[in-house]
């Protein structure tokens, strides 16, 4: 169910702690997941500020990512400290409902009370921007200064805020990193969805309403069965339910223009590259067709195409790595840019090549905010530092050189290597590979 506003009781609320985490299995590599809860009374927040006086600062509104299946408000590293220590900035990051708890669209099957049930983790995301709205300024924090931010999921969820009329006149500036509106899935695709989630569960469509009563522990472990059919990380996200977010997201969105929101949008060099330690053993064109379908859906045979013409080439390693980054997130880069220009946003591009790391993969430019790594050229990591709080501050995102915004015909993009360039992008959007990444039919 959607979410409610809370009337406290009485006396004072012990907010020394981290609240609970959202219900989930823990990534390996969250190695304090035993000193802290998980559970489905997860909507909390933290709040850092220098002061509690009253005063207008800017304020960030930060979502975590995790592929919409996990991630916390508290995850290790994640504090305000390292980027906004000397920016005079206010820094929000609250939790919302993962995975099946915050995405899985019933509205087919048990009917119009359950209509929003695809949007859950979205509309909690836009009941705390109303919270920041109605209460920031009792923290030192200008609710007219408000940017909102993500990394991965976090960013599609920025994109999907964006698109959302449900969120409009929350934000000002939205800061994008690795994501953009390539999650938001249609009907079909979510009802085909609901549908594998149900078999893991062991359940029949006409069973759907045993899912209100299930132990939340099932429903992990069927998030988990469900995986071996299609990605969770692909499997979760925002619906185009006609309610939170129209059907035709795109058309409703130039109707309602984005004009005087400000965004700051990029990726890494190498999204999904393989590690240096990983295993770079060649898949059969079997298993890799498999892979395809795991991640992609019916949009799967496409992107076979373009491996099998990198892979003859190229070799495996190169044509693992362009086309999973490319359609994975490069073409809904540049095509959710593209649109938010046409609906009078201002549009700032930037790619980061993470300089002195071995690979510039996913989450090396968030890790390097947040100096949660060593290995980055110190002059590149101030200098996106600098960047970020720059437009959190101000709306633009200037370095000595001129960064100008995007337009439909135009995309300059700032190239964060050792040095920083601008460069103008060809047109690379692919027209017939859909901005949806994982479609499927009935």
């Amino acid at each position: 169910m959607p979410p409610l506003p809370v009337f406290f009781h009485d006396g004072i609320m012990d907010a020394t702690r981290d609240g609970m985490r959202p219900w989930q299995k823990p990534a390996p590599w969250v190695t304090d997941a035993h000193e802290h809860t998980y559970g489905e009374d997860c909507l909390n927040l933290n709040i850092w500020t220098p002061a509690a006086d009253g005063a207008k600062r800017p304020v960030l509104v930060y979502f975590f990512g995790g592929g919409h299946f996990e991630g916390s408000n508290c995850e290790q590293g994640l504090v305000a400290q390292p980027l906004l220590k000397d920016e005079n900035c206010v820094m929000v990051t609250p939790n919302y409902r993962v995975g099946a708890l915050g995405y899985l669209y019933l509205g087919h099957l048990l009917g119009e009370k359950y209509a929003l049930s695809g949007n859950l983790g979205l509309l909690d995301q836009i009941a705390a921007l109303k919270w920041v709205r109605d209460n920031i300024s009792r923290f030192g924090g200008d609710p007219d200064q408000v940017t909102i931010m993500g990394q991965s999921a976090g960013a599609k969820s920025v994109a999907c805020l964006l698109a959302s009329p449900m969120a409009q006149g929350l934000y000002r500036r939205a800061i994008l990193m690795s994501g953009g509106l390539q999650c938001i899935k249609d009907i079909q695709t979510e009802k085909a969805l609901t549908r594998n989630f149900l078999q893991a569960a062991g359940l029949g469509e006409e069973q759907a309403a045993q899912l209100l009563n299930l132990p939340v522990e099932k429903i992990r472990d069927a998030q988990e069965k469900a995986n071996e059919v299609y990605f969770k990380a692909e499997s979760y996200g925002a619906t185009a339910d006609g309610l939170v977010i129209a059907e035709d997201f795109e058309a409703e969105l130039r109707r309602r223009r984005l004009d005087g929101v400000q965004i700051l949008m990029g990726h890494t060099l190498q999204e999904l590259f393989l590690r240096p330690d990983a295993d770079k053993s060649p898949l059969s064109d079997e298993a890799m067709q498999q892979r395809m379908v795991w991640k992609f859906g019916d949009n799967a045979g496409h992107v076979m195409e373009k491996y099998r013409m990198i892979l003859e080439e190229k070799g495996f390693e190169q044509a693992w790595g362009q086309t999973m980054t490319n359609y994975t997130y490069v073409q809904a880069y540049q095509r959710t840019a593209r649109l938010f220009a046409d609906c009078g946003a201002q549009v700032f591009l930037y790619r980061w090549d993470a300089p002195g790391a071995p690979v510039a993969s996913h989450t090396s430019d968030l890790e390097t905010l947040f100096d949660m790594r060593s290995d980055i050229l110190p002059d590149a990591a101030s200098r996106l530092k600098r960047i970020f709080t720059q437009f959190i501050r101000t709306g633009t995102p200037q370095l000595d050189e001129p960064w100008d915004a995007c337009t439909h015909d135009s995309l300059p993009q700032m190239q964060l290597g050792q040095q920083a360039h601008m460069q103008r992008l060809e047109n690379g959007v692919d027209d017939t590979f859909p901005l949806q990444v994982m479609k499927l039919g009935e």
